[in-house]
């Protein structure tokens, strides 16, 4: 008996990590001009720990959907505040992400699921150049399913070497 669980112990061991490296569903995005629809969201605010903190952004999303963005990064990096009407959602996402000296404007930018709707958005800050933070965009962000309520959001600050194409308006 303890060798036929020892001669399936390599098996259960493969299923499991082919299941915990499960492909998630990947989202799109797209730069937007204007802000969403009138309403109520819920807003995430990700950095602004440090001045010139490179893993500054805030997050916004409809407060009647299901699911929720939740960062790859510690709890103490990101708060979340629910259930704010558009104007104030948009007004505290803008205050929340100057916290930079070098901070030169915003980019809104729609994130998508592959049928074309608008999950939700980020406002991300853009900074003079030259500045010491090398780049007028420092983020690479990237969205994922998880699962049917949570939308994983890797956040990367870029070095200067990496080759973006967003970098540039």
């Amino acid at each position: 008996m303890n060798r036929l669980s020892v001669s399936f112990l390599p098996l259960i061991l493969t299923a499991v990590l082919l299941h915990a490296c499960a492909p998630s569903t990947r989202l799109s995005t797209v730069k937007v001009e204007h802000p969403p629809t009138e309403g109520a969201y819920h807003l995430l605010l990700h950095g602004c720990n440090y001045t010139n903190d490179p893993n500054t952004i805030a997050f916004f999303w409809p407060a009647t959907q299901d699911y929720t963005f939740k960062p790859y990064s510690p709890a103490f990096q990101y708060r979340l505040i629910e259930n704010l009407l558009l104007p104030e959602a948009l007004s505290q996402a803008r205050d929340f992400v100057i916290c930079s000296p070098h901070f030169d404007g915003t980019r809104l930018i729609a994130v998508k699921d592959r049928q074309d709707g608008v999950l939700g958005y980020e406002l991300r800050p853009l900074y003079f150049q030259p500045s010491p933070l090398l780049r007028r965009d420092l983020l690479h962000v990237s969205y994922r399913f998880m699962d049917a309520q949570t939308i994983r959001v890797n956040i990367t600050p870029l070095s200067d070497l990496d080759d973006d194409d967003q970098d540039n308006d």
